[in-house]
């Protein structure tokens, strides 16, 4: 996903603005600062679609559908990845200091995360991609 860029010698400012680099209005925003080296992620959501940035560092994204798995490398604040509802996401941070920022069109719901792989590879099967039973 293409943010916009303005750059000078002095900074970069990355841009993402609601229907340019945000596909959707923005309910919550998150960030994620680990120290070291460190897994996380590993679900999906039904409801939630997410735009993820790597502000600091070095992170490594695996997408998954349920049948194809793809990896993204995050490493400067305007590389955006939109990850919609209903796609496994696992989040490798792969720098000490890495901080990554995470805007939802959704606000927290515990009842919106499928945690485990094998029960979202089943609910896929029955949803499909929209979440609704098929």
């Amino acid at each position: 996903m293409e943010t916009q860029l303005i750059s000078d010698a002095e900074a970069d400012i990355s841009i993402y603005e609601q229907g340019l680099a945000l596909p959707f209005p923005v309910r919550r925003v998150f960030t994620v600062h680990a120290r070291g080296a460190t897994e996380r992620g590993r679900h999906a959501h039904k409801q939630c679609g997410q735009v993820m940035v790597c502000l600091a560092g070095r992170c490594d994204v695996t997408v998954d559908d349920g049948m194809d798995r793809k990896t993204v490398q995050l490493m400067r604040p305007q590389d955006a990845l939109y990850v919609p509802a209903a796609i496994w996401a696992e989040q490798s941070y792969r720098a000490p200091e890495t901080i990554l920022m995470v805007l939802c069109d959704q606000l927290y719901d515990e009842a919106d995360y499928i945690r485990d792989y094998d029960a979202f590879r089943t609910w896929r099967a029955k949803c499909g991609e929209s979440g609704a039973p098929a």
